[in-house]
């Protein structure tokens, strides 16, 4: 709740997002919304059985559901979550870890008989349930398994009773398929409301008969009712009413509300409907779930925007559109003259002003069939896009300068409530980005607020009055968004609950499209065209042509003639790191350099953050005070270098743990993370940590440019693989002789996963050759006689010299017998490493990186 003084800005973040009209489907995710399992969908994230993912609110109906998942959902469609809370520990399968999250659930699904395991003792948690199991589990809630006994058992017994029952009813499948969330969900509600099977006799002449109780009434305490809503709170059908706000009166009774159903339930004064009422602990009766009656009610929403003219007389008239940009003429609707008029959940007195809101829509309701309707509910909210939620004083701060919105839970006369996805959620789960669109009754007391993460991103392509284009969709702006949008903006929008554009993050259209230019020139010829050499972020080597006409540094309509004079210097073309932009054609529309910013974070700009000597440090990934990832582009561009084919594109696998490295680091996050970085004192060979791979084989093969590279066969981290050359003659020792089976090597790729270059360790023609080889001061490699084993460790000589002890523990170990011509190369265990002796002349080769064994190949 919140404080009455803050309540109309942070309440209006938080009001309008579920819509009105008898088809709303107010609890149910967004994702979920046209499926056809959405009133199921919708009854049991109500009963808090099944619902949407807390971070995102989706509920994933086309997803399959996995053996734990299924058993919590069985374990709370009996009433039962708050035992399986309290029964964490271990079970009884091997295969259950025992800090499992859903240990709680499946013990008590055990316990209760209806979930046994497979043959071999196994409960399989993470494996898919499958439609025969799902339905199987459901036969058993109800108590209905003797009789899937009696019918032969599982499968087919519990698929006949199943469908029997009615479990199975619009939710069919072949028995083996694995089930989605929706079609379980379909079933759970269908057995919810099924006659349970309880056993009447016990002993050798057992007997079980079908018992007027349903999962729903008896284990859940909950009971669905219809009838009409003719108060709620303070607003009735006949005027003012005495209800407490969390209040509602259906028919000739009065229900609380539950916190998570206020939303619906403000928006449905008059409406036929049909409600869950739920038992709590107190024996009190809470309305959880409240929606229209099917076929019971008749409404039409029109959008503000849609309004055309509200005409005044005996009944009130609203000329709209349908679809205005198609329509030749308007649409109306009739409002009985006593008609009541709901705003944001609240009554209010008529007004022509009160219908037309800056944002929202109007919906009219019909309840009794006469074709002239009886409430107008006035949907009108703001919006609030998030810049931070700052728990400690529990405010909300607006990326567009609206004062915080501020959550109070001291405040009893206001009923907030946030959802998501259709769901309830905390303020502590916003997120930046996320659009809050709120509402709140004219007398502030109800404010409802839905919160959307759609997005779209890309660059405005048309503008059409009002509307603009991206991604081919029209978009309009939402009235809560301050900028001024021109053709060609580029990065996210974020859309609030009409999805209108309430947000735009700029710094996402920065054009991750880096290239490194190599040279520009003019065409020659009558018309003077740009043309860039350029090393692209795939390792591609491309010539770029533009138009007449280019976009250079965020200016439009630059003559080819001045963007070369600004890329160049004293008549020559500066080398550098750009970013480009190409039309469907392939022709050259933008480029951007970057812009030197002092070390300072600019989101909006394509920036040069640093040009230094940085150190790197692997356990943090860290390159000076930059923060890289997988995400970030290496380019290596040697010193002076201005032939491409000496480039490379790298990940980070480039840099070697505490070694400087002379960089340029480009478009650094407030995180402090680089998505560029060039490097141009790399040594261009493959990293001493790099893992050694034991040659197989090489053949020859063409990539995809169709020019001649090499492919290699070769067992790598403990698996086979096969990798491609970046060009021919790659996979030759220093004799320039090519590799053989058996030879050890490390590797440097580059961005494709192509070898670029090779480190030859060892030559399998000199395995009669013992030596130890310190290549750096952190990499050693071994080869020598095996005299001693233990269980974790070897004792190695090389040339019967002095005696070393090297631990096995997490090493690759791998087998290469000389003597065999095909498959000589097998991943084997450390136990597999023979001792030396005469009659078995085998050795070993060893691969020490910082003191620690990584790689361990027994030669024979």
């Amino acid at each position: 709740m919140f404080k009455a003084k803050k309540l109309t800005s942070y309440v209006l973040s938080a009001c309008m997002a579920l819509g009105f009209g008898a088809n709303a489907l107010a609890a149910v995710p967004g994702d979920a919304q046209d499926s056809k399992y959405a009133d199921a969908i919708e009854v049991l994230g109500a009963m808090e059985i099944m619902v949407g993912d807390a971070e995102t609110g989706h509920f994933r109906p086309e997803d399959t559901i996995k053996r734990s998942e299924f058993a919590k959902v069985a374990v709370t469609s009996m009433g039962l979550g708050a035992i399986a809370d309290s029964s964490t520990q271990k079970t009884k399968f091997p295969d259950v870890v025992e800090n499992h999250w859903a240990n709680g659930y499946i013990n008590v699904a055990t316990n209760q008989g209806i979930v046994i395991g497979d043959d071999e003792g196994n409960f399989r948690p993470d494996d898919t349930i499958t439609y025969a199991e799902a339905a199987t589990v459901l036969v058993r809630l109800i108590g209905h398994g003797p009789a899937a006994e009696k019918k032969g058992g599982f499968p087919t017994g519990y698929i006949s009773v199943a469908s029997q029952q009615g479990i199975t009813k619009n939710a069919v499948t072949s028995n083996d398929d694995a089930v989605k969330r929706g079609m379980v969900a379909q079933m759970t509600n269908n057995a919810l409301t099924v006659k349970k099977m309880e056993q009447t006799s016990f002993g050798g002449d057992e007997s079980y008969q079908v018992v007027d109780k349903t999962l729903l009434d008896d284990e859940l305490k909950t009971e669905i009712i219809t009838g009409q809503v003719t108060a709620i709170g303070n607003s009735s059908l006949s005027g003012t009413s005495s209800l407490r706000d969390d209040e509602i009166r259906i028919g000739e009774h009065v229900y609380e509300v539950a916190n998570k159903a206020m939303s619906q339930a403000t928006k449905l004064l008059g409406y036929n409907v049909e409600a869950y009422v739920r038992e709590d602990e107190n024996r009190d009766d809470i309305l959880v779930l409240v929606r229209p009656q099917k076929n019971k009610n008749t409404t039409v929403k029109i959008s503000v925007d849609d309004i055309e003219t509200i005409t005044e007389g005996e009944t009130l008239k609203i000329d709209y559109w349908k679809d205005k940009e198609n329509d030749k003429k308007t649409q109306y609707v009739e409002i009985k003259k006593d008609a009541k008029f709901i705003l944001n959940g609240k009554a209010i007195d008529y007004s022509k002003e009160a219908l037309k809101p800056v944002s929202g829509s109007v919906t009219v309701l019909d309840y009794d069939r006469d074709d002239m309707h009886d409430v107008v509910f006035i949907e009108s909210y703001e919006n609030y896009v998030v810049e931070e939620v700052i728990a400690s004083s529990n405010r909300v701060t607006d990326k567009y300068g609206k004062s915080s919105l501020v959550f109070d839970p001291e405040d009893k006369d206001v009923k907030f409530v946030i959802i998501r996805g259709g769901q309830e959620i905390g303020i502590s789960d916003l997120k930046e980005w996320d659009v809050l669109s709120v509402a709140k009754s004219k007398d502030g007391t109800i404010v409802i607020a839905e919160v959307t993460t759609e997005s779209i991103t890309g660059k405005v392509e048309e503008r059409h009055g009002e509307k603009f284009v991206i991604g081919g969709v029209e978009y309009k702006i939402a009235a809560n968004y301050p900028e001024e949008v021109n053709l060609n903006d580029e990065g996210t929008f974020y859309l609030d609950k009409d999805r209108n554009i309430a947000a735009v993050d700029a710094t996402s259209g920065l054009s991750s499209n880096y290239a490194y230019m190599v040279n520009a020139d003019l065409t020659t010829g009558f018309d003077k065209y740009l043309q860039l050499k350029v090393f692209d972020k795939t390792g591609t080597v491309k010539v770029l042509k533009s138009g007449e006409k280019i976009k250079f540094n965020g200016k439009n309509n630059i003559r080819p003639e001045e963007v070369l004079s600004a890329l160049q210097k004293d008549g020559k073309a500066v080398s550098q790191l750009i970013t480009f932009e190409v039309n469907g054609e392939g022709t050259l529309v933008q480029i951007n350099t970057a812009k030197d910013s002092g070390g300072a974070i600019d989101k909006t700009t394509f920036t040069l953050n640093a040009k230094d000597t940085l150190s790197y440090r692997k356990s943090s990934k860290k390159l000076g005070s930059f923060n890289v990832n997988s995400n970030t582009v290496v380019f290596d561009i040697p010193e002076g270098q201005t032939d491409p084919d000496k480039f490379s594109v790298e990940s980070i696998d480039l840099f070697e743990d505490e070694t400087d490295y002379d960089v340029s680091v480009y478009d650094v996050g407030e995180d402090l993370t680089a998505k560029v970085v060039v490097v141009t004192n790399s040594n261009g060979i493959a990293n001493l940590e790099a893992s050694a791979a034991v040659v197989e084989k090489i053949s020859t093969t063409t990539n995809s440019d169709n020019l001649s590279v090499q492919k290699l066969y070769a067992f790598v981290d403990g698996e086979k693989k096969t990798f491609v050359t970046a060009e021919d003659d790659v996979l030759v020792n220093e004799k320039g002789e090519s590799l053989k089976a058996g030879d050890i090597i490390q590797m440097k790729t580059n961005a494709k996963g192509e070898i670029e270059s090779i480190r030859v360790l060892f030559e399998a023609d000199n395995k009669a050759t013992e030596a130890k080889t310190e290549i750096d001061e952190d990499l050693v490699t071994v080869y020598g006689k095996v005299v001693k084993k233990f269980t974790n460790s070897i004792n190695v000589t090389v040339n019967d010299g002095e005696v070393a002890n090297y631990s096995t523990n997490g090493a690759k170990v791998y087998e290469f017998n000389s003597k065999k011509t095909t498959n000589p190369i097998k991943v084997v265990e450390a136990g597999d490493i023979p001792q030396y002796d005469e009659l078995d002349e085998s050795r070993v080769f060893l691969r020490i990186y910082k003191d620690e064994v990584k790689e361990i190949v027994i030669v024979r």
